[in-house]
């Protein structure tokens, strides 16, 4: 980071001296080259330079003269409002992905903030969540306890009594039916109706 902001990197490969001097680059054309890659890769603009920037990039004393070497090199090329950096400009990453790699830290920066506050991560919907949010549907009333009836009012004795004892009944769970087994008729064995008949006691007439 640098005064709060991402810092983007320059890349050059080992053989980019040996590059300048096989074209005949000067020492001012070399600065100004460097320079403009620098300022196109903090800008994120693909190596896109407009010729209001040239001035205030190149710290040389004649930067269009410097433009022009890097032209006619092939180092750049000219464009009706500035030019397009073309030299080393396939080592550098692209801005889009310097967007998709901004983002990405920024979402993990969010999670991280959120875990070491205590709070969840996102809702189904993908929307942060607060703790109040977390209880908006939480019934209140449900877990009352008794022993905080009545509490700041005139409740005592009897009153306070009728008023727990309400709470209680409440609270008593249903009674749970118990099946009653039904009585059925003993079968009938054939034959034992006549053998027992002499046994019983005849009514008198």
């Amino acid at each position: 980071m640098s005064g709060g902001r991402e810092v983007t990197w320059t890349k050059l490969s080992d053989d980019f001296p040996e590059d300048c001097a096989r074209v005949g680059l000067s020492d001012a054309a070399v600065r100004t080259h460097l320079e403009g890659l620098v300022w196109a890769m903090r800008r994120e603009n693909d190596g896109r330079l407009f010729t209001r920037d040239l001035a205030r990039l190149a710290d040389t004393p004649d930067p269009a003269a410097a433009a022009v070497e890097l032209v006619a090199a092939g180092f750049w090329t000219q464009l009706p409002d500035g030019w397009q950096i073309e030299h080393q400009m396939d080592l550098q990453v692209e801005s889009e992905v310097i967007m998709a790699r901004r983002k990405a830290n920024a979402e993990r920066q969010r999670r991280k903030r959120l875990k070491a506050a205590g709070l969840p991560d996102a809702d189904p919907d993908g929307m942060p969540l607060s703790r109040r949010d977390d209880t908006r549907d939480t019934p209140r009333d449900d877990t009352r306890d008794p022993g905080l009836v009545c509490s700041g009012q005139d409740c005592s004795g009897e009153k306070a009594l009728r008023a727990t004892s309400e709470i209680q009944e409440q609270q008593q769970p249903e009674p749970f039916p118990v099946p009653v087994p039904v009585p059925q008729a003993l079968p009938v064995v054939e034959g034992v109706a006549d053998e027992l008949a002499p046994f019983r006691r005849r009514r008198p007439a």
